[in-house]
């Protein structure tokens, strides 16, 4: 449906606050490249706000006179895209602006669909034809499914409904399929093109993982990659994370893989480029599946650190990467820089050199963690279970006698340990430890290094301090052991 309320977004309104109302005057409507005519709306302020992904931003204004007329001037071509005309009750519908054309449309709030008219634009004619085809093909398809809840019970009838179900699904394929050909030069045309899942030859069909990678491999085949102007359709949004998250097989290094042959098919500084390397970077610096951090970490080093990435500025690239470092350290499978703190009887205890159990825990707390209060009893209590096999080194936020009572209280049978305070208030004290080899700057500054910034945090590694899991729950880790003990008892099964 192509009109729906607006669900504004906090850069559309605070753009909108800045620009405030157009001026009555200026060109007629009727005279600027962007025309309309809404009955139902008079005197009022209109907004055009254009697509980036599957967001809306603002982009002009216009005012409408008293018999809904209203127009905006023209958009650069490196702009042009979907937009949006914004109307009041924070609804819109959408248009094409593309291929230098001149737009003349009028519709009615009763219903803006049904009642558009485009007199110009073939773009917008286009995509309003396609928009009419489906609700036409929906209505069909609900009474078919109607009538094969009703028939139930009788194959026959069933057969045949499911047979026409086909039919009308091969309609809108051909449709699709015909767009580009019959407009080749229109992108409202490509976009209809661009809603198609590829298909595999009949031949590989048969053969699921081939059937896969054919699929994967032309999954961007309607788009042109170097047409920077679908960053602003928000199916190439839609398709791209749908690739990310769902097509490709989430495995880090797949993952990578994947992301970097689609940047490859880019121009360097491209907005198609831009979008790529940036929604990937986000997406996985905020991914909640263990392990796809590392695809985060990659995108930094490949396209920021490189200045690949120029349109960040100092500030933020600084930051980028402060981020990426901090979570290179405890990627899954690297192994654990070693830590070395002090216990509660101010012996400095090695994660590595001391420790020598066949998994190693290590959980980052503080005694004034609410949540760790929680989480620290059910630790105590697993660890019953799995004492021999499993070491627990119990990193404390703070030393003083809150920490003390907080071990006691709770029965830790951990490996105890934290910063002794006079490491914070004295530098000398601090880099003594130091240049003594007590400790090493990863223990020192272990929120970064270890990617510390919340608590709980739980990182689980093997004998060799090879990381296995992290930022997982106390109820998650006799699963993950079990599932490591049976890959190792079974060679071959996966983790």
């Amino acid at each position: 449906m192509m009109f729906r309320p607006l669900v504004f977004l906090t850069v559309f309104v605070a753009c909108l606050a800045t620009q405030g109302f157009a001026q009555k005057g200026g060109k007629k409507a009727k005279d600027l490249p962007y025309s309309f005519e809404v009955t139902g709306v008079s005197d009022t302020a209109i907004y055009l706000a254009n697509y980036y992904g599957e967001k809306l931003f603002y982009a002009d204004t216009a005012f409408a006179d008293s018999k809904g007329r209203f127009g905006f001037k023209e958009v650069a071509p490196e702009k042009e895209g979907k937009y949006a005309v914004v109307l009041p009750g924070q609804k819109y519908f959408e248009i094409i602006i593309a291929d230098g054309e001149r737009i003349v449309m009028q519709t009615d709030t009763t219903d803006y669909i049904d009642y558009m008219k485009i007199t110009e634009s073939e773009n917008n004619k286009i995509m309003y034809a396609y928009i009419d085809f489906l609700a036409e093909k929906k209505t069909e398809r609900e009474r078919i499914f109607m009538e094969i809840e009703e028939n139930e019970g009788n194959p026959e009838v069933t057969a045949a409904l499911k047979a026409e179900y086909n039919r009308l699904n091969e309609a809108v394929i051909a449709y699709q399929k015909a767009m580009p050909e019959k407009h080749p030069d229109k992108l409202a045309a490509r976009e209809v093109a661009m809603g198609m899942e590829p298909e595999p030859p009949a031949e590989l069909q048969e053969d699921r993982e081939k059937a896969y990678y054919w699929y994967k491999r032309h999954y961007f085949d309607q788009f042109d990659l170097n047409d920077d102007r679908i960053v602003r359709l928000p199916i190439f949004h839609n398709k791209l994370m749908n690739y990310i998250t769902k097509t490709v097989v989430q495995d880090p290094d797949t993952l990578i893989k994947a992301v970097d042959e689609l940047v490859a098919r880019t121009e360097q500084g491209s907005e198609v480029f831009k979008y790529i390397v940036h929604y990937a970077t986000y997406h996985f610096e905020t991914s909640k599946i263990m392990g796809q951090d590392r695809v985060f970490v990659h995108m930094v080093d490949t396209y920021y650190k490189t200045g690949k990435a120029d349109w960040m500025n100092e500030e933020n690239l600084d930051k980028i990467t402060d981020k990426a470092d901090s979570k290179r350290y405890t990627l899954i499978g690297n192994k654990l820089p070693e830590l070395i703190l002090a216990d509660t009887a101010e012996t400095w205890i090695s994660t590595h050199r001391d420790i020598k159990n066949k998994y190693l825990l290590v959980y980052f707390y503080d005694p004034d963690c609410g949540h760790c209060k929680k989480v620290t009893p059910k630790l105590v209590e697993f660890y019953k279970n799995y004492e021999g096999d499993l070491a627990v080194y119990a990193v404390s936020g703070n030393n003083d006698n809150k920490w003390l009572k907080f071990v006691k209280k709770n029965e830790m049978p951990f490996f105890n340990v934290s910063i002794p305070q006079k490491a914070y208030e004295d530098a000398d004290f601090a880099t003594s430890l130091l240049t003594g080899k007590k400790t090493n700057y990863h223990s020192l500054r272990y929120q970064e290094h270890y990617d510390v910034y919340s608590t709980p945090k739980l990182i689980l590694t093997d004998g060799e301090r090879r990381i296995l899991a992290k930022d997982i729950g106390v109820e998650q880790l006799g699963e993950i052991l079990e599932r490591i003990e049976g890959s190792v008892k079974e060679p071959g099964a996966g983790m």
